[in-house]
């Protein structure tokens, strides 16, 4: 896909999930009875942390959400080209009712991956025939280049996770540089679709492949799908047949979010306009979208969060969570970003 955004447009999409350095990953025990909880008051949906997209995910009545932490640092605010963002490691919460959550801790950093230098990006979590796999972006060491997106299994959702390659799944070799160049294999969504898994990635283009039955390599070709004012953080779901592309796209200088659908995974994809307008604050937003306990919800983010007198910003933002309808055709209809507690499970 011929994209070609402006260089300030540019610049800040390279920002759109930047990291830093890692961190160990925590121990993680999958009983929540010694573990912190909190009770949601409306957005952000996370406050004692600067929290970045966010990845939904259900299994066995609970719903579990990973994050990117972002993490203040002396000196980021006047920092650039990339050095506004320190995210560091991957969090988890989880809740059996969206009120009451549980604090997980870190699940897994880049460290974790040994080819990996450092860089917390985007990532989800899917669950097949009992085992957990962690979709992640990191920034890529010798002899690979660039952003790269690596998996790791665990057989509990809050981990250990651990390497499931000792490589990357995606490298920069394996895809067309397109209009964001060495950065451009971002942002890894996965949809299990029966007996079939598929992966969709990518900043300024978007990728789609088949995933191997191990869900550890790409079977087949890679494509790339061709979507209006694409940008990057897509994520894949299906409701009643429908398949759904939701992805941030580029509105009035900053970045919305999207939507795409189709009667087949493989296309045709036909687009659909806004699901939301942009984030306050924050120049990138990033969807997570999960069906839980009869209702249907958004996850996002955006930069509004105060910490210890660290204001929201670019590299500072905080996870949001709001209700998501259909129409009666399946059209997902827009979503107005709210600050109250307003959930309902309501369609």
């Amino acid at each position: 896909m011929k994209k070609f955004f402006p260089m300030a447009f540019s610049c800040l999409l390279i920002l759109g999930a930047c990291g830093g350095g890692a961190k160990k990953t925590a121990d993680n025990d999958s009983s929540t009875d010694s573990l912190k909880t909190f009770v949601y008051n409306g957005n952000p949906l996370i406050r004692d942390k600067f929290t970045a997209d966010p990845a939904p995910m259900v299994h066995d009545g609970r719903l579990y959400l990973y994050v990117g932490h972002d993490e203040y640092y002396e000196g980021q605010d006047t920092a650039s080209g990339g050095k506004e963002f320190n995210i560091t490691e991957w969090l988890c919460y989880s809740t059996n009712d969206m009120k009451t959550w549980t604090d997980h801790g870190a699940v897994l950093s880049p460290a974790d991956f040994k080819w990996a230098t450092g860089e917390a990006w985007a990532s989800q979590v899917v669950e097949k025939n009992g085992k957990f796999y962690y979709f992640t972006t990191v920034q890529a060491g010798e002899p690979w280049t660039g952003k790269a997106i690596g998996v790791a299994v665990a057989d509990s959702p809050t981990g250990q996770f651990k390497d499931a390659i000792g490589k990357p799944l995606v490298s920069d070799n394996m895809t067309d540089n397109g209009a964001r160049g060495w950065w451009n294999d971002i942002d890894p969504t996965v949809l299990i679709d029966g007996d079939n898994a598929w992966l969709c990635w990518g900043n300024g283009t978007c990728f789609m492949a088949k995933l191997t039955p191990d869900m550890t390599g790409i079977d087949g070709e890679i494509r790339v799908i061709d979507l209006p004012k694409y940008v990057e953080g897509p994520w894949l779901h299906k409701k009643d047949g429908m398949y759904y592309l939701t992805y941030a796209s580029i509105g009035n200088g900053t970045e919305t979010i999207s939507y795409a659908t189709s009667p087949s995974i493989e296309g045709p994809w036909t687009p659909r306009g806004e699901l939301t307008g942009p984030a306050e604050n924050s120049f990138t937003i990033h969807p997570g979208i999960i069906e839980f306990n009869g209702g249907w919800y958004l996850f996002y983010h955006n930069a509004v969060l105060e910490i210890d007198g660290h204001k929201g910003a670019i590299g500072r933002r905080s996870v949001c969570v709001d209700t998501l309808r259909y129409d009666p055709d399946g059209m997902m209809l827009p979503v107005i970003q709210t600050n109250s507690n307003t959930l309902s499970s309501a369609n």
